[in-house]
């Protein structure tokens, strides 16, 4: 009995009694143990206080009986004042310290800390015996675990399932209780990753189980929501939301993985909570990545895939999908400038669902004007959702296709040509092998190429279909090998007797030729091939010509079998691969291909590889190629890059400082020439346009009171009239109204503040913001300020004036919080009327979008002076969160997607406004 004192008093404290306390499980089990008697409880008490006093008096103080009853009467009368049946643990403390302590800190007062350690804490461990009555959610949980045959403490051993929750009623009903107690943190089952079959989600799912000690100790913890796994999950569900949405309210991210967890865990009350919040949130502030996940999660919910539904939810879940999807097809346009692969296809996805819901109208229009204006990525995209959508005919695609490649003639127009591919195919893989009309304009224009303008687009044209699988890119070249006609390879399933047959009947019949003089065509048509050895000329040594056949092409440009390729086109093949590899998905392995790994070795240095691609492409096809090397993550390449003879680009210093980030200090000092001259060269051209936006801001302004200095050239034209001739013929001008320059004061007049958007998404625009800040840093009437945040802010105004300083700082990746930002640069503002605030951001805000538009309402109500950029480059094509940016500008804060001059003017204008 002495050992289970310490615990009910733990348990019993002046917040909960007896017998509101009941609900406590935890409380109840001692109370049980005690004697399931408030008296019983008190008398505890009193035999504790009994222990300290004999603690105390072996420690050589004095506390007697009177002593210990006098505490015992104090902690009863805290007790019932407070309305409690018996003295808690806070009241046995209150008394104890009060009585027993007399308000002596030290001495007397350490001696009675080391005697409540001895008595309240001990140092004997147990358990509570079997026999013990038990109640709440460890009890639940391992009854309902043994039922369902998972492991429980009678068969703690590990195991691995595979449950199909959809098709076995006792799969469904784990699925769910191992779906709450992931919720609760009970530690108790991992889930696995499970791939769907395509681009379908996986209705299956693998979990990984087993009873470890930590399970029950866990289960103790979230008892205190719930004595059923069900309360459990839904106590510690409302309290996780309520906490993250303290402050400002909900995002739309954590209401769908709340309803997410809710409808895995069968909680059909907070289903319909969380749906009725995702209704009102959604549809005015989820991005377009978040308004397709909810579509997914609605369709999921009316499908019934997931247990926590009713038929009012399913019928609430599809009233909202058709809302959703409106919203999703209005925000489409702010993917305009996209650049990753996933951007094509989340617009084939809403183009597929706004098709089957009769939105065609609105979403032809959209794709229309994306196929005009968007980035090349999902300008390739729109045109081929037109086409899946029946709005355009297989041929137009086809004839487009054929004219990215003619147009292709140089760096900028072969980067094109690459994501233009890269969008078609990453929306339509499918289309070329099921559509003819699409694949032959393209043959047609590759076929039409000379050897030279082939290999010089050969790198662009591997890039774009480096988008399909493996196994895709096999499929489309063996339709393109019917279509050309190319001789299958027969050695790969012809026994050799008939091999040996087929042999001397071509060899006879080549002889019978040859006898009547007759010309011998090679097997795609054309003039007798060159020898097996006989290397392919190097781009720029020879005249055009078509010595590499249409399907030897083809093989290069999808990237497989490379065996069957003549010997002089070999090596193009292998200096690709150095860079594409094998791919991804399908076929990746090689396996069911049919086609075999080689024998030529891999490339041993990037030196090696650089000095190959040269003399194989040229210099310039070789830079463009390392470049993509980089983009891709291989920091060897970086190296081989000449800063005397590169080409400074945008595109190559945000793939050289993505990965200087991690490189070290030593290997770095090697790249700062390069990132130095890419740097310097780039802010000298910005600087070249953005001067005269901004001239005139800094020049005195003409007086014609003395005090300055004379200002001939206005004093010239002021007094033109008063022109006199000598009696030499020469003309003199008096200066009847001199004009002189008025002193202006040094000090910056304006402040510039640039809250920059350093998350995943934003490398272009982090860069131009930089070399920008960097310019109008020089302007004197001007103090600019540089704010990088992501979820955390970091002021970097102090190597504002150093580009190259600030780039290397800045850190691209992370999530985003605007609202931060502008909070910080709220701080900075000393004169509203004179302080330009501008945000480079994509708007799709991590937090609370309350917060957010509350910002940008106080520094608009101040009088800042206010502007958002959605993108920040030369291209102006934005992609950003169209209902965020839309609330913005319903807040005071202009949007819009800018060049650096476009904004250089917009500054020079607030700054000449401030001076009229």
């Amino acid at each position: 009995m002495t050992s289970l004192v310490p615990y009910a008093f733990d348990l019993l404290d002046s917040r909960s009694g007896y017998p509101a306390g009941i609900r406590d499980p935890r409380w109840q089990q001692a109370v049980f143990a005690a004697g399931g008697d408030p008296e019983r409880v008190a008398d505890a008490a009193a035999r504790a206080i009994t222990d300290l006093c004999r603690e105390l008096r072996a420690a050589g103080h004095t506390a007697g009986t009177g002593e210990a009853a006098e505490t015992l009467r104090l902690a009863c009368d805290l007790a019932r004042l407070r309305g409690l049946p018996a003295p808690g643990r806070g009241e046995l403390l209150e008394a104890v310290t009060t009585v027993l302590g007399q308000g002596e800190p030290l001495g007397r007062g350490r001696a009675l800390a080391r005697a409540l350690e001895t008595v309240l804490v001990g140092a004997e461990r147990g358990r509570v015996t079997a026999a013990a009555p038990r109640s709440g959610l460890g009890p639940a949980v391992e009854a309902e675990l043994a039922e369902l045959r998972l492991p429980c403490p009678g068969e703690p051993a590990p195991k691995e399932l595979r449950l199909d929750p959809l098709r076995s009623t006792l799969d469904g009903r784990r699925e769910v209780a191992l779906r709450r107690l992931l919720v609760c943190g009970a530690g108790y089952g991992e889930p696995v990753e499970v791939s769907g079959t395509g681009d379908g989600s996986a209705l299956s799912t693998r979990w990984r189980v087993a009873w470890t000690p930590a399970v029950p100790a866990r289960l103790d913890l979230a008892g205190v929501r719930g004595v059923t796994p069900a309360q459990a999950a839904a106590g510690t569900l409302r309290e996780t939301y309520r906490r993250e949405s303290a402050d400002g309210g909900p995002t739309c991210r954590l209401i769908l993985d709340n309803l997410r967890d809710a409808a895995r865990c069968d909680l059909p009350e907070l289903v319909a909570d969380r749906l009725a919040e995702a209704a009102v949130t959604l549809p005015a502030t989820a991005t377009l990545a978040e308004l397709l996940d909810a579509l997914d999660l609605l369709e999921a919910l009316r499908r019934e895939h997931l247990p926590g539904t009713t038929p009012e939810a399913r019928e609430e879940a599809a009233e909202l999908a058709a809302s959703l999807l409106e919203a999703a097809v209005r925000a489409l346009p702010g993917l305009a400038g996209g650049d990753r692969p996933e951007d094509a296809a989340a617009l084939v996805a809403l183009a597929a669902r706004a098709g089957e819901e009769r939105l065609g109208l609105r979403m032809a229009e959209t794709l229309a004007t994306l196929a005009r204006t968007a980035s090349p990525l999902v300008q390739g995209a729109a045109l081929a959702a037109r086409v899946l959508l029946d709005l355009d005919d297989a041929a137009t695609l086809g004839v487009r296709a054929a004219g990215w490649v003619d147009t292709a003639t140089g760096p900028q127009g072969r980067r094109r040509l690459g994501m233009l591919l890269t969008g078609v195919l990453t929306a339509a893989g499918p289309l070329l092998r099921s559509a003819p009309a699409a694949l032959g304009p393209l043959m047609d224009r590759v076929d039409g190429l000379s050897d030279t303008e082939f290999l010089d687009r050969l790198p662009a044209l591997r890039g774009g279909f480096d988008t399909l699988t493996p196994a895709d890119r096999g499929r489309l070249l063996e339709t393109v090998s019917e279509r050309l006609g190319d001789r299958p390879d027969l050695t790969l399933s012809a026994p050799p007797a008939l091999l040996g047959l087929w042999a001397a009947a071509d060899a006879a019949g080549l002889a019978a030729v040859r006898a009547l003089g007759l010309p011998v065509p090679d097997g795609d048509g054309g003039a007798e091939p060159p020898a097996e050895d006989a290397p392919a000329p190097v781009p720029g040594t020879r005249a055009g010509g078509h010595r590499l056949a249409p399907a030897d092409r083809w093989r290069l440009l999808l990237g497989r079998e490379a065996e069957r390729l003549p010997a002089g086109a070999r090596p193009y093949a292998r200096a690709l691969d150095e860079l594409y590899g094998a791919g991804r998905g399908e076929g990746a392995d090689g396996f069911g291909t049919g086609e075999g790994a080689g024998t030529d070795g891999s490339f041993p240095t990037a030196r090696e590889w650089a000095e190959e691609l040269e003399s194989l492409f040229g210099a310039e096809v070789r830079e463009e190629v390392l470049g993509s090397a980089a983009e891709a993550g291989r920091t060897d390449v970086l190296a081989e890059l000449d800063p005397d003879s590169v080409r400074p680009s945008v595109e190559l210093l945000t793939s050289v400082l993505s990965l200087a980030g991690g490189m070290p200090e030593q290997r770095l000092a090697k790249l700062r020439p390069l990132v130095r001259r890419l740097v310097a060269e780039l802010t000298r051209e910005l600087a070249t346009r953005l001067r005269p936006a901004m001239t005139g801001l800094a020049t005195p302004r003409p007086t014609h009171r003395p005090g300055g200095r004379l200002d001939l050239p206005r004093t010239l034209r002021a007094n033109l009239p008063h022109t006199r001739r000598l009696d030499d013929g020469r003309l003199v001008i008096v200066p009847e109204r001199p004009v002189f320059g008025a002193r202006t004061r040094r000090e910056a007049d304006w402040r510039l503040i640039l809250v920059v958007d350093v998350s995943g998404s934003m490398e272009a625009s982090v860069v131009w913001s930089a070399l920008t800040a960097s310019v109008l840093a020089g302007v004197p009437t001007l103090s600019t300020h540089f704010l990088a945040f992501s979820t955390q802010v970091i002021d970097l105004t102090e190597r504002v004036a150093d580009p190259l300083s600030l780039l290397l700082e800045v850190r691209v990746g992370g999530g985003t919080h605007i609202a931060a930002g502008l909070a910080r640069a709220r701080a900075l503002v000393t004169v509203p009327s004179r302080t330009l605030v501008v945000v480079v951001s994509d708007f799709e805000e991590g937090g609370p979008v309350g917060g957010l538009l509350g910002e940008v309402r106080a520094l608009a109500g101040s009088g800042v002076h206010l502007l958002g950029c959605a993108a920040l480059d030369d291209e102006g094509v934005p992609r950003y969160s169209l209902p965020i940016a839309q609330q913005l500008v319903a807040a005071g804060m202009p949007v819009a997607a800018l060049s650096p001059l476009a904004l250089a003017h917009w500054v020079g204008d607030r700054l000449r406004g401030g001076y009229r």
